[in-house]
């Protein structure tokens, strides 16, 4: 099951069945209270076109960013993002830290770029083109050490390669701001960050993202935009939810604080990897496959994400994302269940 994927369901049917997504990693805690208390306004707006300019949503995710507008784009979701920098640079050769993101590769290949994989940074070739890493890494959460990002990065720019990171849990992970390469991307020609403000913000229905880079890049990537291509909702939320800190702040603990306990409770089940600094991890079964422990646990109306179809992962394994302490026990109840144990 793929994050996301409870959509084959009708909503009558997710909401009868009481279903709990765990494959898809976005906060449980949603938008904070001022994007509530915007949110009954917006249907008397929707006969607006949105500010193409994104001058209000630009100015407040600059701040919080701590970069200046020029040197941002923002996207309708991820997904754009990524679409719009294979426009901007038809790159000859696309190279993707594995395991990773399936759409780096599915764009790559729409555009008939050659594709290769790296799992290191001794595995990096030569030739100008496109590296894709994200950081923390999906689907394991882990971060990069400073060591590993400076030989990605000295290669990149050695090679006459564009160096995308993808941060799009980074908001996720305690002390996010040091772990951020966009200081550093909006000096420089050769990096590119993308970015993302569904997942953290509890915002994925509106498809809200952003690339930030040095000027000039920001200005090449522009030029493939369209016309109010992020919706006056995305823009209105993201600006409302940006403003709430303190409350994302909390929950920024508050998930951190249930990972852990949530790792705790699974060991019965098997290897729980605890390197993971993102709102989800890898849970390496014991005794039941991923395939019986997967539809078991649809039966029992939770849906978690089977990571064997991400390359490059050396044992079979699932990502269960991290939700509230309910959702957690829910779980822990259903795997009980599977493997027989009494609680």
């Amino acid at each position: 099951m793929h994050g996301g994927d409870w959509a084959i369901y009708d909503a009558t049917t997710w909401a009868e069945k009481n279903f709990l997504d765990l494959s898809s990693s976005i906060s449980p805690y949603g938008p904070g209270p001022r994007a509530r208390l915007l949110w009954p306004s917006l249907i008397d707006r929707l006969d607006r076109y949105p500010d193409w300019r994104k001058s209000q949503v630009s100015e407040q995710l600059a701040r919080h960013l701590r970069v200046d507008t020029r040197n941002l784009i923002v996207t309708a979701g991820a997904m754009e993002a990524i679409e719009l920098l294979f426009q901007a640079y038809h790159p000859h050769h696309v190279l993707i830290k594995i395991p990773a993101f399936s759409e780096y590769e599915t764009r790559a290949l729409l555009h008939g770029q050659n594709v290769s994989y790296v799992t290191g940074p001794k595995d990096l070739s030569s030739g100008p083109g496109m590296l894709f890493i994200a950081n923390p890494a999906n689907p394991t959460g882990h971060l990069l050490s400073e060591k590993d990002l400076q030989q990605y990065k000295e290669w990149a720019y050695g090679h006459g390669h564009i160096m995308v990171v993808d941060e799009a849990f980074i908001e996720f992970v305690e002390n996010w701001h040091h772990h951020s390469v966009m200081q550093e991307a909006i000096q420089s020609d050769h990096l590119v960050v993308l970015g993302s403000l569904t997942k953290f913000y509890g915002l994925a229905g509106l498809r809200i993202g952003f690339l930030v880079g040095q000027e000039d890049v920001i200005a090449k990537i522009s030029q493939h935009t369209y016309s109010w291509h992020v919706s006056l909702v995305a823009q209105e939320m993201a600006v409302a939810s940006l403003h709430d800190q303190t409350y994302f702040e909390l929950t920024r603990s508050w998930i951190h604080k249930e990972k852990q306990r949530l790792q705790d409770l699974l060991q019965p089940f098997g290897r729980v990897d605890d390197a993971a600094q993102a709102n989800y991890f890898l849970l390496f079964p014991k005794l039941q496959s991923c395939d019986d422990i997967i539809k078991g646990l649809i039966t029992q109306g939770i849906l978690v994400r089977d990571a064997r179809t991400f390359k490059g992962l050396d044992q079979p394994a699932i990502r269960i994302a991290v939700k509230r302490p309910k959702d957690s026990d829910r779980l822990v109840k259903a795997l009980s269940a599977i493997y027989g144990i009494t609680r």
